[in-house]
Order: structure tokens, then sequence, then C-alpha cells
């Protein structure tokens, strides 16, 4: 799935790069645009894929209880976009919800305003573990937590929410499986030194770009390539499965991730319209 380069720019902070953007084939998009908006020539890889759990029951139990909980907590866009849409589904009305709502990040805050919700809480740090740094004075042992999150999230966020003392109820929303049909052609372009960097923006895209690059890896075949990472957690997964690191993003946002690359290239991402 490379993307059209028609308005690729030849001047601007990443002129003459070429990246490598590993996101759901629904994400890939916002970061390609914003990269070749940079001067850069991107190329999309995407490596997952988002589809409905196999099974909706929990899922639609929590919903015609959601009156029981105190707080709702989104951790992805896709979170809501999957939790808004079974609601949709089997007629529950988004208006009714009347708990709590916290996001972790301002993409996840404003897919909540757009369905018309009313975000309580949005941490500084856009990770789990600032959400409950931000949500500590306001939560109070006994209260109930719904979190509508994907199948293979971290388990750190329920798991310390539960030591608190609240009771916490966990749905899988959708699934994240691994597309790999693109791997060949992400393979030639790497071995054959067309690609000056890889953005990970999320651990899952590291583990699935691992599996499925495995056929293919070999000595020094990412020797020149600058391993981008939206955030330490990330950059962690990276380094765990034998991956050099050389950006870490200390906005863990796209534009942050875009603006430590800039920046390790030796460009200035000061003024630039990231």
């Amino acid at each position: 799935m490379t993307m059209p380069d028609a308005q690729h720019q030849s001047a601007g902070p990443l002129a003459g790069k070429r990246i490598m953007v590993t996101r759901s084939r629904s994400q890939v998009r916002e970061l390609v645009e914003k990269i070749e908006s940079l001067g850069g020539e991107a190329y999309a890889f995407p490596l997952l894929k988002m589809v409905p759990p196999d099974d909706w029951s929990q899922v639609d139990a929590a919903i015609s209880r959601l009156e029981t909980f105190d707080w709702l907590i989104f951790t992805s866009v896709n979170g809501v976009r999957f939790f808004l849409q079974r609601m949709r589904k089997i007629g529950a009305e988004i208006s009714a919800i009347r708990v709590q709502v916290a996001a972790v990040g301002p993409k996840t805050a404003a897919a909540l305003r757009e369905a018309g919700l009313e975000v309580a809480l949005i941490p500084s740090d856009y990770v789990a573990e600032g959400l409950l740094t931000s949500l500590h004075d306001r939560l109070l042992p006994g209260q109930r937590v719904l979190l509508p999150r994907a199948d293979i999230a971290r388990k750190a966020l329920p798991q310390e929410l539960a030591r608190l003392g609240l009771e916490v109820t966990e749905t899988d929303v959708y699934r994240t499986v691994i597309d790999g049909e693109l791997a060949p052609e992400a393979a030639r372009r790497l071995q054959q030194r067309e690609i000056d960097g890889i953005l990970f923006t999320s651990s899952s895209t590291v583990t699935h770009f691992v599996q499925a690059m495995a056929p293919y890896a070999q000595e020094g075949w990412l020797s020149g390539v600058r391993i981008a990472c939206i955030g330490p957690i990330t950059a962690e997964t990276a380094r765990k499965n034998g991956l050099t690191v050389d950006v870490v993003a200390t906005e863990f946002t796209v534009e942050g991730l875009l603006a430590a690359l800039i920046e390790n290239l030796g460009g200035n991402g000061h003024g630039t319209n990231i």
C-alpha cells in the first residue's frame, strides 16, 4: 500500500528522506500526509488490522448497565470507534452516557467530543501511567470503571486501578490481527536501502513488524535505518525485540514523534506545521 506522492514536496525538514510508516490501514493515511507535508517520502506498511470481537456478549452486557459505572475510560481512538459503533448497532443512545469519561491522548478525546461526549480528564502524559497519575486524586475505592479496549491492550492500567481498590470491567471491543500482505515489498525496500527511517506508533506495531519481517531479516539489514518510537513503552518493546532505537518522542503523539525524528536527522522541527 504505497501512497501516491503527487503532492510530495522537495523542500521541508524531511526533504529527501524516505520514511516507512507502520500503522493500521485505518490510521496510516494521516501520518503519510504529515510526512509528505514536511517534504519527506512516505512508504505505508500497514501491519495491523482492527476487526470486531468474535463475541459481543460481554460488551453488550456492559453497555446495558452503563449507568452502574463511575468512570468510562478510553485508551485509543479505535476503542472509541468500536465501542460507539456497537452502541449504535444495538440501539443504545450515546447521548444517554452519564458517567465520567476519561481519555488517553488528545486524538482519543477528540473522537469522543466529535460523538458529543464531554471528556472529564485527559492526562498530560498520553500513556496509561499518565492517566493514573492524573486520576489518582479523583478515584475512590469501590468505584466502578469500564475499560473498552483491544484484545492485546497492556494490563498496567486495569491492574493498577484494581490495586487502588476500584472494580474494573475490561471489555474487548476490537481485535488486532497481523496484516503481512506487504511484507515482501517492505523487505525488498529495506534490503535495497530505500528506507531512511521507520516509525513505530505502538508496541503492537513493533511486535507485528518483527513477526512479519522474520523470514527476511539478515545480518545488518537495518543498518543505517533510523528507528523512531512514539514513546518509552514502544521503545522498550523495540529493544526487547532486538531493534536499535534511535529516536524516542518526548510528547507521545504523532506530531511529537515527527518532531523528534526531524531533530534526530539534524533538521529543525520548530516552525514547521507538524
